[in-house]
């Protein structure tokens, strides 16, 4: 479906991870083809952004690919995988699923392994080589309205974890998980999602990620960035990015997004998968080696 075919090339592999890299790429490659011959629209997000920006392809540490869709569109790709993914690569974990309970859904291919600490004792999950799909929603008009929009998912994003049984050593932690747990069920669960998402009926000036990592500070942005996607150099191919993505970064990560961090910087990004391998299916792994 892409007009742009993904070809591996040499490059530097100083942290080990070029082959996993090179297999993702394969993924959005798809997927990039798969959203425009539906007319979807996605935007690479947080580190991929980054990445295509700062180093016109992966950073060189990262392991993983994110991109946004937005709301209704997100709705749209969901209902069209049900019918038109091809599965004999591919499995969509759909988001609030047995092996995907958080907000978010990620594309799977078959055959390969990456397996996340969390999910490590899990045999009935996929676990192949992914790419993240985050929903990018509407945010509320009003300062206030984003606080509680920003809260409602953090109640739910520990929710999540807990169900994903996530151990922390921290105390607040453990308070939110357990408050989490206690609370956050039935109606009160129903009720906080729809806290999250009712501004995607309206237009607004702004967007909101707030299934991820980023600070309240760091979560909403304006909804100009982003506009028709602007295709970029991404390794060897071309990827789609905010329109104006250079403002989006410099709210998601501050004024200096273009410089190097410092190695006890990259050291807090840790790795996302436990074990990868991009030729053997993950089920040889689960059944045997962890």
């Amino acid at each position: 479906m892409s007009e742009f075919k993904y070809v591996a090339e040499e490059r530097e592999d100083t942290y080990g991870i070029k082959k996993l890299q090179d297999k993702i790429l394969e993924i959005m490659v798809y997927l990039d083809g798969f959203l425009r011959a539906h007319n979807i629209r996605y935007y690479l997000m947080g580190g991929s952004a980054l990445g295509a920006i700062r180093h016109k392809g992966f950073i060189p540490w990262d392991d993983d690919m994110d991109i946004f869709i937005p709301y209704h569109d997100y709705l749209k790709f969901l209902d069209i995988c049900e019918k038109e993914l091809d599965t004999e690569r591919f499995y969509l974990q759909r988001e609030e699923s047995k092996e995907l309970p958080d907000y978010y859904s990620k594309l799977r291919m078959n055959g390969t392994t990456c397996i996340e600490e969390v999910n490590k004792n899990k045999p009935n999950m996929h676990q192949g080589i992914f790419v993240d799909i985050m929903c990018l929603n509407n945010a509320a008009p009003t300062r206030f309205g984003k606080i509680k929009q920003y809260y409602c998912a953090g109640l739910l994003k520990a929710r999540t974890l807990t169900k994903m049984g996530y151990k922390t050593d921290s105390k607040k932690k453990k308070i939110e998980l357990f408050i989490s747990r206690l609370v956050v069920n039935g109606p009160i669960k129903k009720f906080l999602l729809h806290e999250v998402r009712k501004y995607n009926k309206k237009e607004t000036v702004e967007k909101a990620h707030l299934f991820g990592r980023a600070k309240l500070k760091n979560s909403f942005y304006l909804t100009d960035d982003f506009g028709e996607p602007r295709y970029v150099d991404f390794e060897t191919v071309k990827l789609a990015v905010p329109q104006n993505a250079e403002h989006y970064l410099e709210e998601r990560y501050g004024k200096d997004y273009m410089e190097m961090p410092s190695e006890e910087t990259k050291a807090i990004y840790q790795s996302h998968a436990m074990i990868w391998d991009t030729e053997k299916d993950y089920k040889e792994y689960i059944n045997g080696q962890i």
